[in-house]
């Protein structure tokens, strides 16, 4: 069983979960269960003190609402189309057709092969994540082999973000969402990806980057020094408990400049990535003239991650609202050239964004194109098909349909946000659409 968060206004009937707290106060024969009645959620509604995760795997899937009018209407015809019929004597469809049930067919075809590309990637982000936990863990115990390891893991997430063929994929929007407690490594690890990708953009040595990403990496390492929870999981923080997490900067410096052979630059990234140019940050209050160059843009990584990425779920913004916010405040308090670079390569639909389709129908960003900008890949809602099975359309690729415009949460039937699952916690990894075997280069 692998069991997910879940929000109060999420509970319904068929929901297999799990009450995380004392099993007196409530009156249920057993922690785990699924809710059979109305009885059942009316009760599960008014329990206090109690955080309730559910299992989709155990759990019957939800009912889907009705599609917006133009959609259903559309998917009527292609169910009423001549062409939707398959055809007994051919497996392909005819590469000129052009009615809308082949272009679905299409899709489905072309695109399975780019869905193992998507599977193959998430199978070595896990690896990565693993390895990146492994480092963590082993220079907070005071291993100097796990700085060693730790240099070897950035050069290897060099090799894939390095030159025009790579594309970022958001995983978690595809793959479901990460698990609880584990926050931190994924947290450390899309800091590390996004600060990689915005030093790319700059005229920078093979040293430099590789030295933004081992500061990136391990920016928040002084959380396990202090002891205490995070000031983004827990909005209850004692004044004692905030001051300590204020300090998480500084106390990182302190762990990895004793016997690491850490880069000084790194060090200074580390300290200084909650400081802000206009000095309003923390712990020192520097301004901008005082912070390093390798500050100034892991500190706009770790912003978009934390303000886009945040594991409560209310305090998330959507990746548009993330990037527009970091640009209302460049100059001001971020780097303004870290923050347009950090745009330019998630482009103007960052992973997660919700999408209208010039079909009608809604989708959501799942894999930023770097030649294309504009021709991201997307993750259909098709009620039709299983979400583990969605459609992905590679719009570089399929000339039949684009995005028409981006769309607020708001405005998305609650169905089809619960099926393209766009708060899900998104991680980043950049996949080559070829295997690379040369060494790490900085792209010309």
């Amino acid at each position: 069983m692998s069991f997910l968060p879940l929000r109060a206004e999420e509970l319904r009937i068929g929901l297999y979960v799990k009450l995380v707290g004392s099993w007196f106060k409530h009156p249920f024969p057993a922690n785990t269960f699924k809710i059979q009645t109305s009885k059942d959620l009316a009760i599960l509604r008014g329990l206090r003190n109690f955080k309730i995760l559910y299992d989709p795997d155990w759990s019957d899937p939800p009912e889907l609402p009705e599609l917006p009018e133009e959609v259903d209407q559309e998917l009527e015809a292609f169910e009423d189309s001549p062409d939707s019929q398959p055809t007994p004597d051919s497996t392909t469809p005819p590469e000129n057709s052009s009615g809308p049930a082949t272009q679905l067919d299409n899709r489905r075809l072309a695109f399975e092969q780019r869905r193992q590309k998507v599977i193959e990637a998430e199978k070595a982000y896990n690896e990565v994540l693993r390895d990146n936990k492994a480092v963590i863990l082993e220079v907070k115990a005071g291993y100097l082999r796990g700085a060693t390891k730790a240099e070897e893991l950035v050069k290897s997430l060099g090799n894939l973000l390095v030159g025009s063929d790579g594309t970022l994929i958001a995983l978690m929007n595809l793959m479901g969402v990460n698990e609880i407690g584990e926050e931190f490594y994924y947290h450390s690890l899309n800091v590390a990806i996004l600060s990689m990708a915005i030093a790319h953009e700059f005229d920078l040595s093979q040293e430099q980057v590789i030295g933004i990403g081992m500061g990136a990496l391990f920016h928040d390492i002084g959380e396990m020094a202090s002891q205490t929870r995070s000031l983004y999981k827990v909005s209850d923080l004692t004044p004692k408990e905030r001051q300590a997490i204020t300090q998480h900067p500084k106390r990182g410096r302190e762990m990895l400049e004793k016997g690491f052979n850490f880069p000084k630059p790194a060090l200074e990234a580390i300290s200084q990535h909650h400081e802000r140019l206009n000095g309003t940050g923390y712990p020192l209050g520097l301004k901008e003239n005082a912070l390093h160059l390798y500050s100034k843009i892991i500190m706009v990584a770790d912003a978009y991650d934390e303000l886009s990425n945040n594991p409560q779920l209310e305090k998330s913004l959507t990746p548009y609202q993330a990037l527009s916010y970091l640009y209302s405040r460049r100059e001001e308090e971020f780097w303004e050239e870290a923050v347009g670079a950090l745009i330019r390569n998630l482009g103007v639909y960052p992973p997660s964004s919700l999408v209208e389709m010039t079909d009608g129908s809604i989708g959501i960003v799942s894999t930023i194109n770097l030649l294309e900008r504009m021709k991201p890949t997307v993750m259909l809602y098709a009620p039709d098909i299983p979400r583990d099975e969605a459609l992905i359309v590679d719009l570089a690729q399929d000339n039949s349909i684009d995005i028409k415009q981006c769309l607020c949460p708001k405005d998305v039937p609650k169905g089809v946000w619960k099926y393209l699952n766009p708060r899900g916690m998104i991680s980043y990894f950049a996949v080559p659409e070829e295997t690379k075997s040369a060494a790490f280069s900085h792209p010309k």
